[in-house]
């Protein structure tokens, strides 16, 4: 027979202590606030010190690199600074332009604006019109099938509309005015019968 383990040390149970609350004096509350605002501007500073000194290596690199350059090298590098400034400058103008563009299509088709830019990120006109107008579609589409559904009627459960051929005058004095109009139209001899005419 085996013999059931115990634990050879107690299980403590899990109970919170009570949290003791501590209160500070004005005084206190500042000098720590003051101890944490320190703490944050050293960081500040040891990080902006060190950014600074990564511009200023940077800009050293390239006056060292300007100086080695003749007049030729320094007017070709410079050229080349200011060919990708204006690229950048134009691809920044585009993407406004298109911005701006694609706003107009979605508000002239009903659409939200907001989705002008997300739909930017795409970066081709073309890509942008042909998601435009599938978007629409789409969103058109569950328009009308939402408004099919409003304004379907579920058909009559007691087969009102079908008349029968022979009927009483106990049924006909039953019948809606739709559904006699419906009768004289299906039974004409039979409608007469009944209402006398």
């Amino acid at each position: 027979m085996t013999e059931p383990i115990e634990p050879t040390q107690p299980v403590e149970q899990n109970q919170p202590e009570p949290e003791e609350t501590k209160t500070l004096t004005q005084s206190e509350l500042d000098s720590l606030m003051d101890k944490h605002t320190a703490k944050v501007l050293e960081k500040q500073k040891a990080d902006f010190e060190k950014q600074l000194a990564e511009a200023i290596q940077q800009g050293k690199t390239e006056g060292e690199k300007l100086a080695t350059m003749s007049a030729k090298e320094k007017a070709e590098e410079e050229a080349k600074q200011r060919l990708a400034d204006l690229e950048a400058r134009e691809k920044e103008l585009n993407q406004r332009e298109l911005t701006v563009n694609v706003s107009s299509l979605l508000k002239e088709r009903e659409l939200p604006t907001d989705l002008a830019e997300s739909l930017v990120k795409l970066g081709n006109a073309d890509e942008i019109s042909t998601v435009v107008d599938s978007l629409q579609q789409t969103i058109q589409q569950g328009i009308n099938d939402g408004v099919k559904d409003r304004l379907r009627q579920d058909p009559p459960k007691n087969d009102a509309t079908k008349i029968s051929g022979d009927i009483g005058k106990v049924e006909f004095n039953a019948m809606t005015a739709a559904e006699r109009v419906a009768f004289s139209k299906s039974n004409p001899e039979q409608f007469k019968q009944i209402t006398g005419e």
